[in-house]
């Protein structure tokens, strides 16, 4: 069954990927208003980079397809020897195009050229480990694969649509200064949140195996992950707390500290939530509950914005941050609730299952 998942699942995720280059060439002539405001000089290659920048949407979604296949089989030490030196060489190839010429169409060839280096370094190893054919495709998994992924798009989608309406009401309530102190402890806290997901990454698997099998040993595995989360993330953020004005007085500067210090102390506290919650996150997704996880995010979206708007009014730069907080343990507690009714509801069909099967064996 694996092979004709993965080849049907690869199947829709090449269409989506064309039509995602299509979308991109269809908004070509839109684009010339623009390009039109360009020195007489740049008009060529700007066209070119945007016929490379649609040609590359295909292979960046294809890339994550079948790092989804590695990652599914656990390969996590190949998937990163795989994407460290992918991740430079993304880096060094516009650096090493401008060395020979300073055309944004060559930056943009190079990066393409290294895109499909990337898909060749992820789909060898994929193909020794299911069969990825055309004869696979299997029309019974188009539902479940488009259902699943349609939801979770819901969610992609909203999820940067929350990180970053803070600083939307931010500038229009306050000012753009008031957004740059928030923006700067906002963006290191945002970079601790690697920590928990690259956990989550590679338990996601391990944890929807086991709730198929073992749901006794599922809930021991996520414990111990949340267990693992919170000794990292706890005394990373009483560090921070600690250490918040004089390390953003180094980096910043006095007047930045003086603004930002505070909101970093409490977004410290929200990304504890924020990490503690990727582990319900990733246990709702493995047990196909993407619909629910988007209707969640749905539902908090507009109430985060009243409560934002909110606190933004009466309490400023450290009022955003209080708001970003509470809504991280709001989600916390309502992903950690909805896994936890699921799974009760499981466990008593499965109990009625096994007593009428027994009633039906002893009679």
């Amino acid at each position: 069954k694996l092979s004709a998942l993965c080849s049907t699942g690869m199947a829709l995720v090449c269409l989506l990927g064309l039509a995602g280059a299509l979308l991109v060439a269809a908004a070509f002539p839109f684009s010339y208003l623009w390009i039109d405001r360009l020195p007489q000089a740049m008009h060529t290659e700007a066209r070119h980079a945007l016929v490379l920048i649609a040609l590359g949407v295909p292979l960046v979604v294809a890339t994550a397809a079948l790092r989804g296949i590695l990652e599914g089989f656990q390969r996590f030490r190949l998937l990163n020897f795989i994407r460290v030196p992918a991740g430079i060489a993304l880096f060094l190839a516009p650096c090493a195009s401008a060395w020979f010429s300073p055309r944004l169409d060559w930056a943009i060839g190079a990066l393409l050229v290294t895109r499909l280096v990337v898909v060749a370094a992820h789909a060898l190893p994929c193909a020794g480990l299911v069969r990825l054919a055309a004869s696979q495709v299997r029309r019974e998994w188009i539902a479940p694969l488009l259902h699943f992924g349609g939801w979770l798009t819901v969610s992609s989608v909203l999820g940067p649509v929350i990180v970053y309406i803070d600083r939307f009401v931010i500038g229009a309530m306050l000012s753009a200064a008031s957004m740059a102190y928030y923006s700067a402890p906002f963006d290191i806290v945002s970079r601790l949140l690697l920590i928990p997901v690259a956990l989550t990454s590679a338990l996601f698997p391990a944890l929807t195996r086991a709730q198929g099998t073992d749901p006794l040993a599922a809930r021991g595995l996520r414990r111990r992950s949340l267990q693992l989360t919170l000794v990292v993330v706890v005394p990373l953020a009483a560090l921070g707390a600690l250490i918040a004005e004089p390390a953003v007085r180094l980096w910043l500067g006095a007047e930045f500290a003086a603004q930002s210090a505070g909101v970093m102390r409490i977004l410290l506290l929200g990304f504890v939530f924020n990490a503690a919650a990727q582990i319900p996150f990733a246990a709702m997704h493995g047990h196909g509950l993407t619909r629910q996880t988007a209707l969640l995010h749905l539902s908090e979206l507009p109430l985060y914005l009243a409560v934002l708007i909110l606190l933004v009014q009466s309490h400023g730069l450290e009022g955003a941050a209080i708001a970003w907080t509470l809504r991280a343990l709001v989600d916390w507690a309502a992903l950690t609730w909805l896994l936890t009714t699921f799974e009760r509801k499981q466990l008593s069909t499965n109990k009625i299952a096994g007593n009428d099967a027994r009633l039906r064996h002893e009679a």
